[in-house]
């Protein structure tokens, strides 16, 4: 049933362009070239306003990590990460200048992903459930059958880095990361 849901599932093109531009960064592009044969993908180039089979990024992600050893959620938290600066400047008219990590995790489902499906109705992000536990800590409660909370775990560390606060903010798994359900705690330190 779940490898079912994976191969009707069709992800945003972005996410496509953004793993090649994070490849490319990281590797070089023959690199790129290589997983997308390795990982048996010969359609033309990704494309930013069309959607793609989830299982591609899947195999994809999948070939870098036998090819690079590096563990796939490892791998997908490093490209969340690199995603930041890109998402903050897209959406940079949904956030408030004040805004900082904390108000950033906590305005995520209603401002920046609320606005990516008023954009582009195909787009279907993950929903993230964001509680507050009181001033310094943050549930977030990411549900998604493409079980790619590695990600969202990289754009939370990746927001502290931009707005200089990774010394600050404490990022933990309470679930296992691989899941379609994963609770994430957020602890800001002072």
């Amino acid at each position: 049933m779940e490898d079912n849901i994976i191969h009707k599932d069709r992800m945003h093109g972005s996410i496509f362009v953004l793993l090649k531009r994070f490849v490319e960064s990281l590797y070089g592009y023959s690199t790129w070239v290589n997983l997308l044969e390795a990982a048996g993908i010969k359609h033309a180039p990704y494309q930013m306003d069309e959607t793609y089979p989830t299982g591609e990024i899947a195999a994809i992600v999948g070939k870098a990590s036998e090819l690079m050893r590096v563990p796939p959620h490892q791998l997908m938290e490093q490209y969340g990460e690199s995603l930041v600066p890109d998402l903050l400047l897209v959406y940079k008219k949904h956030m408030r200048p004040e805004w900082r990590t904390y108000d950033m995790l906590l305005n995520t489902e209603a401002a920046m992903h609320a606005a990516v499906r008023e954009k582009d109705s195909r787009a279907t992000p993950p929903l993230l459930l964001v509680t507050k536990k009181g001033s310094r800590q943050l549930i977030v409660d990411y549900h998604s059958k493409r079980r790619m909370a590695a990600v969202a775990v990289g754009i939370i560390k990746g927001i502290a880095k931009y707005y200089d606060e990774s010394d600050k903010v404490e990022v933990t798994l309470l679930t296992p990361v691989g899941e379609e359900r994963v609770q994430i705690s957020v602890d800001f330190l002072l």
